[in-house]
């Protein structure tokens, strides 16, 4: 199985499209400083909600492939944890391929919701009875937790610098696996809890992580109207209050 995914990957990077060599400018811009891409990810409203939330969510979410087989083993079936994170994997790819592509609503919203969803349907996991039960509950859960990654993916790439964008997703992606092998130490340490605790706490993380984004990203500024003005100077006072788009000076 890991062969045949290992070439399904090589065989899709064989189909990117790759920039002509030369074809770029003949003087690269110089590259920004190692703290300007942190600078970013804190400075940048967005780019801050979603990296806290999803550091915090993945807390979480990292610690559920152990989880899950301690929870199997308390439903009488402990062979039956791989099958509990298939039903999870599944659902988050055809949340990502469906949910992943709504564009009716901000990202940020979008990110809200799954989060929210995902918490929920965890929770009901933690309390199914059998392991048919619980591993429908985690198929939801992983389809309302597919779109989280591809939401984070286009917010990073509208909102990042371009100065700093490789540094934004690095970093971004580096603080995700970081959350995610602190959440599974603690689990390590937190074994002899019953499993359905453990679960509700996996859950309770994605509600946090929902509240987190919320606190972080605040409130957009309010666009401020500027009323008719006559002479010279109306023109340039109604350019000065209009809208800047992300990222210009």
């Amino acid at each position: 199985m890991l062969a045949a995914s290992g070439a399904l990957a090589a065989g899709l990077a064989a189909t990117l499209p790759y920039e002509v060599p030369g074809a770029g400018p003949l003087h690269p811009a110089p590259r920004a400083g190692m703290g300007a891409g942190l600078a970013a990810l804190w400075r940048v409203r967005e780019l801050r909600a979603i990296t806290s939330a999803t550091t915090v969510a993945f807390l979480g979410i990292g610690s559920l492939t152990t989880t899950s087989v301690l929870l199997a083993t308390e439903l009488g079936s402990p062979g039956a944890g791989g099958v509990l994170m298939t039903a999870f994997a599944l659902g988050a790819l055809a949340g990502s391929l469906t949910l992943g592509r709504i564009t009716a609503v901000g990202p940020g919203v979008l990110v809200r919701w799954a989060l929210v969803a995902t918490g929920v349907a965890l929770g009901v996991a933690a309390l199914g009875s059998s392991v048919a039960v619980t591993a429908v509950a985690f198929a939801v859960a992983g389809v309302c937790d597919g779109p989280v990654l591809t939401t984070t993916l286009r917010i990073r790439s509208q909102y990042a610098p371009d100065a700093v964008r490789t540094q934004v997703f690095t970093l971004g992606a580096g603080l995700k696996l970081t959350g995610a092998s602190a959440g599974a130490a603690l689990v390590g340490l937190a074994a002899e809890a019953p499993a359905w605790t453990l679960v509700t706490g996996i859950a309770g993380l994605q509600l946090v992580a929902a509240l987190v984004h919320v606190l972080a990203a605040g409130r957009a500024p309010a666009a401020v109207e500027v009323a008719p003005a006559t002479g010279p100077s109306a023109a340039s006072a109604t350019a000065r209050a209009g809208r800047r788009t992300p990222g210009a000076p």
